[in-house]
């Protein structure tokens, strides 16, 4: 086969000659015996945890009915009486930015 810089006419390859005309596919000279290669994965124990951790708090429900339902009760029944400088007192540490120690 070779290489020019000659453009070919219809049904060839432009700039190549000599080469075996298309017919069909040609058998290879040696046989190819594909190499299967299975995948693999390792996975460290820290990360084994956290897919575990996961896991198990995928299973807890976000709401907690058992506690929404006592304070339901609580609220229908006129017995839920939360200390209201409590309540601020979360609320503004709950949305303070913790102090950054001087230095």
């Amino acid at each position: 086969m070779k290489v020019s810089g000659n453009a070919g006419g219809v049904g060839t390859t432009p700039g190549v000659s000599g080469g075996k005309p298309s017919g069909g596919v040609q058998p290879a000279a040696t046989p190819i015996s594909p190499t299967v290669q299975g995948d693999a994965l390792s996975v460290s124990s820290g990360a084994q945890f956290i897919a575990v951790a996961r896991a198990e708090l995928a299973r807890i429900p976000d709401i907690r009915t058992d506690k929404v339902n006592a304070i339901k009760a609580q609220l229908d029944s006129d017995e839920y009486n939360p200390d209201g400088d409590a309540v601020a007192d979360g609320l503004v540490r709950e949305h303070t930015p913790p102090a950054s120690e001087p230095g």
